[in-house]
């Protein structure tokens, strides 16, 4: 007990950390467009803030004091309203289309992305089939668990695809996938979903010229450097340039307009050009104490839904702070995957402090 108690506050502690490094990331990275667009140094910290920090709070204090059972129990009407919330991005009235993609729904004052919530949503309701069929391992019990995860991310992927949202969709299929290879898996289900996989994805490569000219521009971002290849080169000057030591705070060049998305998508290139190859390995050294400390608290916990619920959103958010990062040091194609806890945006940051809340109350129950 005393064991779970210490990596549940090394836990807080470290998700603390990355919170004030976002802030402080986020201060130089939209300072520059903050005064351009709002005449505002600060206009972006202060809703991020307001809208990301302060509401996320909230909800995840009112998650850590709600029984995770209930989320356990919930899942499936939670999941239901959470792709009703989906299918509203299309509807006119609701609707926010911004350059061209229909993430967003307007309700009164507030705008944000549902699909954000699917990290949340699914992984619970994923985690609650699972933990249903757990007992049962006959052959018909793990065909039902397959057809049910099949069904379910069939029917996401096809909402995801059409907003289009592909880096939402990656993070909820792999960080669902290491929940399921917890569970069990059989071979023949693994090869099921591989050839599931390319089948679809070379579908949605060739139906949106984009994606594919996301690939080709990774394999050589040089031949259009001021069109398709920009940003991935812009990312890597900035990160080039940083050196061992940085630039120091604030001192970035890339933030004044030349490297696009500074202070969301691409806000690590901003942090590498500032803080060196010193500050970019000490980042990514807090993401890997976060996963690991949450792992271990998925160690320790003794019930089986809540093992399964920590080990989604702890991967989830893994996966997003290791995308977000090998996409702007050319590792893999730009995904539009924000960067947890640190990039500008008000859905995401919710969405994961949600899950920091739902985590402390199932290690607090166990």
């Amino acid at each position: 007990m005393n064991s779970l108690a210490n990596y549940r506050k090394a836990f807080l502690i470290l998700t603390g950390i990355l919170i004030v490094v976002g802030f402080l990331a986020l201060i130089s990275a939209s300072s520059v467009i903050g005064v351009q667009q709002y005449n505002d140094v600060l206009y972006f910290v202060k809703k991020q803030l307001l809208q990301g920090l302060l509401i996320g709070l909230i909800l995840a204090l009112i998650a850590s004091k709600i029984n995770f059972r209930v989320w356990q129990k919930l899942s499936f009407w939670l999941l239901l309203l959470n792709i009703f919330l989906l299918i509203l991005c299309f509807v006119p009235g609701f609707e926010r289309v911004i350059n061209g993609a229909h993430r967003w729904i307007k309700l009164g004052p507030i705008l944000f992305q549902p699909s954000e919530l699917l990290k949340v949503t699914v992984i619970l309701f994923l985690a609650n089939i699972f933990n249903k069929y757990h007992n049962e391992p006959t052959s018909k019990a793990l065909s039902k668990t397959f057809l049910i995860y099949l069904f379910t991310i069939g029917i996401i992927g096809l909402l995801l695809a059409v907003q289009p949202s592909t880096g939402t969709l990656v993070i909820i299929l792999l960080s669902t996938l290491a929940m399921y290879f917890i569970n069990k898996i059989t071979g023949k289900q693994i090869l099921i979903l591989i050839i599931l996989g390319i089948f679809f994805f070379s579908i949605l490569i060739s139906k949106y010229n984009y994606r594919l000219d996301r690939i080709l521009t990774f394999l050589n971002p040089s031949k259009d450097p001021k069109g398709s290849g920009y940003q991935i080169l812009q990312s890597l000057i900035g990160i080039g340039t940083g050196g061992i030591f940085g630039k120091g705070f604030g001192n970035s060049i890339q933030k004044f307009n030349y490297l696009p998305e500074s202070h969301t998508d691409a806000i690590f290139a901003i942090i590498a050009e500032e803080t060196g190859f010193i500050g970019s390995v000490v980042l990514l050294l807090i993401y890997l104490l976060f996963i690991t400390t949450g792992l271990k608290l998925a160690k320790y916990t003794n019930n089986y839904f809540g093992q399964l619920v920590i080990i989604g959103f702890i991967a989830s958010i893994g996966l997003q702070a290791f995308i977000n990062i090998a996409a702007l040091c050319h590792m893999i194609p730009l995904t539009g995957i924000p960067l947890p806890f640190i990039s500008y945006g008000s859905s995401a940051y919710v969405a994961n402090l949600i899950q920091i809340g739902i985590i402390m109350n199932i290690t607090k129950k166990s």
